[in-house]
């Protein structure tokens, strides 16, 4: 199990750094963290562009 969420924690901040790790691309607990960690990546970014479309910076 710690196996499992460490990949997961791993594969989640690659995906909110825009980076992914070749190596460990195979894992599905990686592969799942990184896909959640674009979700919020893109979330951030969408949300900081409303926020500048509206003049709230």
């Amino acid at each position: 199990m710690d196996k499992a969420l460490t990949a997961y924690a791993d594969g989640h901040t690659d995906g909110l750094n825009g980076t992914r790790d070749e190596t460990r691309a195979g894992d599905p607990d990686y592969r799942t963290g990184l896909h959640d960690g674009q979700v919020a990546a893109f979330e951030r970014d969408l949300l900081a562009a409303v926020r500048r479309v509206l003049g709230k910076s």
